[in-house]
């Protein structure tokens, strides 16, 4: 028999117990009945009657208990046996007749039935009716619903419902054994928290930042992900109560949900995640399987495509535009030619969505226009006009059969921070696509954490990932110079540079290269390495914004937040930016140090305006002379 203390922590968790009478006695009485390795369910107190029972009346009181193998009636009394035993083989069907008053549970059995009344309210009939369908079955259970409500009734679920819910149940259970089958794999400590990562981002490519998630699909996930992280679940008991059974206890329903927000929370945090083109832990593992001859990527390709299908089909209907989703999620998990389409075909539709690019994409024209238009960087622009120039000669000569000369779009960005090199470096892309030189032009951005690892062969691999993400357009890699450290030792940033050496030249006609940082850090980096420097011959330097183009700059802040500068205003602010202008060092921010500028004389402005009545729209637009803060203001 158990120990009394088991007995008691198993009755804690059953919400029924707290309303049970005589509570000393029937402890006592499951003590004496109960196996060793038996666990309580739930319970209902009521009134009993059955071929095996002696009552009158309703019948006699006591407890109908249901555990992982049978149900049991324990009389209030101090009777230290169970009056009546069932095993789930035992019991043929069960009928419940439901009212506003009570709630009538017959057990029906080979050779006749008890019955239970009980008149409990607050849904204790319901939690322990949803218990006895998890242990016993639900096409067992058979419910004539007589309550004025019930067709409100929050808690009520169908038999479709429920056969739709044990579904849910036992995918969670597939799928989690499958991800724990790579708790060690490799000897990679890092991967398993990679997979679990990687199956929060699908979880958010399924169910995104929606307030409207069904209550099927928030069970399932959650199912899955509570047991994947567990260090978030207060109660870890829910978790194993969640897959003690074959069947999803209906009586945990509650308690599953109740932590949709906080889960929902994390998931929304993969909205951080730049918009990758594939998961990690599959990446890896497609890396591993050409190395080993193995399958690992198709196992578990198959398991995450098929957690965000149950997602999103969870709740038996699916949209256009959940369709349109999981051809998304699909492609994020298989790649590109994720719909199962023969190189013959993804080769076609890759032309056919070419020519539709570049119907919508803009001319030549247009992108030298928008770079004309932004403020200074008067020496980036004519280089870029020079090499368009170039680039229009060389393809001439081309079509007339004339000998060219090869030259590098790879390029060098140097210069101090906010002065444009992002932004510069995205036109780009654009310049070199409708040349004709990249059929996408997109831009992938990253820097040393999105290239380097922290153990050996993860390096690669992460390289490996960015340069597919960024293939057929520009890959910017910012601050490069610190992939090779000058006290690098044993650093990984020369696995780095290696392999993106290797990747520049195995994709030469289809990838641009543009790193980014400091003048004398950069020069120090290109220099350092042979491939480097046969690789970028393209300087382009971003001198600072003088004080007039960061008054500019700052227009532009203002102008799109809808305030405007009085001529006080104005002058004051010029002096300002003028005064920091003179003192700069190679790490002033140029464009973000007006950023920070505009949002603290924002704050300023409303402090000053706060107490004003009536605020008319000129007030609440206006920046004066008394907004922009005095020299004395800023640290030293």
């Amino acid at each position: 028999m158990p120990l009394q203390q088991e007995i008691e922590t198993q009755l804690g968790h059953i919400r029924n117990w707290g309303g049970v009478s005589f509570k000393k006695n029937i402890l006592t009485t499951f003590h004496q009945v109960l196996d060793d390795d038996e666990t309580l369910v739930d319970l209902l107190e009521g009134f009993y009657s059955g071929d095996h029972i002696a009552a009158s009346g309703s019948g006699a009181p006591g407890i109908l208990c249901i555990t992982d193998r049978r149900v049991l009636f324990l009389l209030n009394g101090g009777t230290a046996t169970a009056t009546d035993t069932l095993t789930f083989d035992e019991i043929t069907a069960i009928s419940v007749r439901r009212t506003d008053q009570s709630a009538k549970i017959t057990l029906h059995r080979g050779a006749g039935q008890s019955v239970l009344t009980s008149t409990k309210r607050g849904g204790q009939a319901d939690s322990f009716l949803e218990s006895v369908r998890a242990g016993i079955g639900d096409d067992l259970v058979h419910v004539e619903d007589l309550r004025s409500d019930s067709r409100e009734e929050p808690g009520r679920k169908s038999p479709e419902k429920l056969t739709n819910l044990n579904f849910l149940h036992k995918e969670a259970q597939r799928i989690i054994r499958a991800i724990n089958e790579y708790k060690q794999f490799n000897n990679e400590p890092a991967f398993l928290q990679q997979l679990i990562d990687d199956l929060f981002l699908v979880s958010y490519r399924c169910v995104g930042s929606s307030k409207t998630v069904s209550e099927e699909t928030r069970l399932f996930v959650l199912m899955v992900l509570m047991y994947l992280r567990q260090r978030l679940v207060s109660d870890r008991d829910v978790i194993v109560d969640i897959f003690r059974y074959d069947a999803l206890p209906l009586h945990q329903r509650r308690s599953i949900l109740e932590y949709w927000d906080l889960f929902h929370n994390e998931i929304k945090k993969m909205k951080g995640v730049p918009n990758t083109r594939s998961l990690k832990s599959l990446s890896y593992l497609k890396s591993y399987d050409k190395r080993e001859d193995s399958s690992h990527f198709d196992k578990l390709a198959a398991v995450f495509f098929s957690f965000a299908q149950v997602a999103i089909k969870a709740d038996g209907t699916v949209s256009e535009a959940e369709s349109r989703q999981l051809k998304s999620i699909r492609k994020l998990i298989y790649g590109e030619q994720a719909d199962g389409s023969t190189a013959a075909d993804g080769e076609a539709a890759a032309k056919q969505a070419v020519t539709v690019s570049e119907e919508q994409a803009e001319s030549l024209e247009e992108v030298m226009e928008k770079i004309n238009n932004l403020i200074g960087m008067k020496k980036v622009k004519g280089q870029i006009e020079t090499f368009v120039n170039l680039i229009k000669v060389h393809k001439e000569r081309e079509r007339r059969g004339l000998p060219v000369t090869p030259f590098s779009k790879h390029a060098v960005f140097y210069g101090p921070p906010g002065t444009g090199k992002t932004t510069i470096a995205r036109y780009l892309g654009k310049v070199y696509k409708s040349l004709g030189l990249l059929e996408q032009g997109h831009m992938v951005e990253t820097d040393r954490a999105g290239l380097v690892a922290g153990y050996v062969g993860q390096t690669a691999i992460q390289v490996d990932e960015v340069v597919q993400q960024a293939l057929d357009g520009v890959l910017f890699i910012d601050e490069a110079y610190t992939l090779s450290p000058r006290s690098a030792g044993s650093d990984f940033g020369q696995e780095a540079i290696d392999t993106l050496l290797k990747r520049m030249e195995d994709y030469r006609d289809r990838l641009v290269v543009i790193v980014a940082g400091y003048p004398d850090e950069m020069q120090d980096f290109i220099s350092s390495n042979p491939g480097l420097e046969s690789r970028f011959s393209r300087y382009f330097y971003f001198d600072h914004y003088a004080p007039q183009e960061l008054l500019q700059i700052f227009n532009i802040f203002a102008e799109n937040s809808s305030f405007t500068l009085t001529q006080g205003a104005k002058r004051e602010l010029l002096r300002l930016i003028t005064h920091f202008y003179r003192r700069r060092d190679k790490g002033f921010g140029n464009g973000r140090f007006v950023r920070n500028l505009f949002e603290r004389i924002v704050e300023k402005q409303a402090n000053r305006i706060s107490s004003v009545t009536p605020l008319t729209d000129k007030i609440l637009c206006s920046i004066t002379k008394h907004d922009i803060p005095r020299m004395e203001e800023f640290d030293h």
